[in-house]
């Protein structure tokens, strides 16, 4: 791989689009039945479960003429972004885990390397071809989202919020598993780290921010400054929910139904009136800049890896 092959800028459009490594992924991966039975097994599992879930609420509905229509949507789309954020979360890591382990395995990686191919649209074609079957996958389900739609309860605000706070998750966990990949020597050590460092990101650091949060508030802070504990839990506590994607998604979406606020709302905290941030603004940038890094650390480790 070398630097010396930058694209112009007119260029960089169609050298995205047509990256060579992106082409070869996506022909390997699409040849054959493989893509296109898990796609129908994909659809017809979320089908299912969005079909149980239904019959589930309109059964335990106390209502004689069946269920409210719009919380039936709201119940339809949770379980939507649920699947889709189960697959982001997984799916996407577990294509880019073994994008260079496995070339170093195949014994294709030092032929990769006499290419002109520069170490950025590398790692920009690796993490397209994962991506863009992620987003084969998204967009397949977009006309069971649309059963929220009919049933009502969903705001159209609500649907791109949600579909952003994937996109991000898609790309910053994407790029985890692709730079696993490329300080790592085998695709089982950089699988382990990859599910690993994401289980910890979704279930482990929150569990261990809640430890910490309660244990501080009840040595210290809860005893000696009653008031700024409350000040730093609103605040550390939304600082909290906005590192996790279930935690945003589901505070975001109340918080736009209770208090209609897209950004910023009031609330009321140690005996007066504070400004407190929706989540999911902060979840995108914040793990827009873990994407960022991700991206120059696997770029880096990418060219040293080509220079020795």
């Amino acid at each position: 791989m070398s630097e010396t092959a930058l694209p112009q800028p007119a260029s960089r459009w169609h050298i995205l689009t047509q990256n060579p490594v992106m082409v070869k992924e996506l022909r390997g991966r699409m040849r054959g039945r493989r893509a296109f039975v898990v796609l129908t097994i994909y659809l017809l599992a979320m089908s299912g479960l969005i079909s149980l879930v239904y019959a589930a609420y309109a059964s335990a509905a106390a209502t004689p003429y069946g269920p409210d229509p719009s919380q039936a949507g709201k119940v339809v789309f949770a379980v939507v972004i649920g699947v889709q954020g189960v697959l982001v979360l997984f799916i996407g890591p577990a294509f880019t885990a073994a994008a260079i382990t496995g070339e170093r395995e195949r014994q294709t990686y030092e032929l990769l390397q006499t290419t002109l191919l520069t170490p950025r649209w590398f790692v920009v074609g690796k993490l397209m071809s994962a991506l863009s079957y992620i987003l084969l996958l998204t967009v397949a389900s977009i006309p069971l989202q649309s059963i929220a739609f009919l049933l009502g309860g969903l705001s159209f605000t609500e649907l791109v919020v949600g579909q952003l706070l994937l996109a991000v998750t898609a790309v910053a966990f994407a790029l985890y598993g692709l730079y696993c990949s490329s300080i790592m020597r085998t695709t089982l050590a950089s699988s382990v780290a990859t599910f690993g460092g994401t289980l910890f990101a979704v279930v482990g650091f929150p569990l261990l921010m809640l430890l910490i949060y309660w244990a501080l508030g009840a040595t210290f802070f809860w005893y000696e400054f009653s008031d700024f504990w409350e000040y730093v839990a609103a605040y550390g506590g939304m600082g909290l929910v906005a590192t996790n994607l279930p935690a945003t998604v589901f505070a975001s979406a109340l918080i736009l139904l209770e208090e209609g606020s897209l950004f910023f709302f009031d609330s009321f905290v140690a005996g007066g009136t504070v400004r407190l941030f929706s989540p999911w603004w902060v979840y995108t940038l914040l793990y827009s800049l873990i994407a960022a890094l991700l991206y120059m650390l696997c770029v880096r480790r990418v060219r040293r890896t080509s220079e020795t």
